[in-house]
């Protein structure tokens, strides 16, 4: 069971995971959190940090992208995880979850 760690109150594990479909590749998804004032940085050959105070995000793949990582008290931050996304026109699908591993909540946006 993930517990919390100090100093931003981020769990140990990951409680946030998102996929990203439909073309948006991973650049496009790392441009979208750095736009949106993250801190980025390459974490491997293909894949992104994505770091705020209250989160800490992988972004990673193709088609799907997916994009996971620690959220801070998930249920307030969950749409602040995902608004580089939304706020870039990049449709998602997201799930996030307890330290019990149960679904807290279920996000989903495409452009309309």
């Amino acid at each position: 069971m993930p517990h919390v760690t100090e100093p931003h109150g981020l769990p140990d594990g990951s409680n946030f995971f998102s996929s990203v479909r439909g073309g948006a590749g991973a650049e496009a998804v790392r441009d979208a959190y750095a736009r949106a004032g993250w801190s980025v940085r390459a974490c491997g050959r293909a894949e992104w940090e994505a770091a705020s105070p209250f989160a800490e995000l992988v972004v990673e793949g193709a088609d799907p992208v997916l994009v996971h990582g620690a959220v801070a008290d998930i249920v307030r931050n969950a749409e602040r995880a995902v608004a580089p996304l939304s706020e870039a026109g990049i449709p998602f699908h997201a799930e996030c979850y307890g330290a019990d591993g149960a679904l807290l909540a279920e996000l989903r946006w495409t452009p309309g």
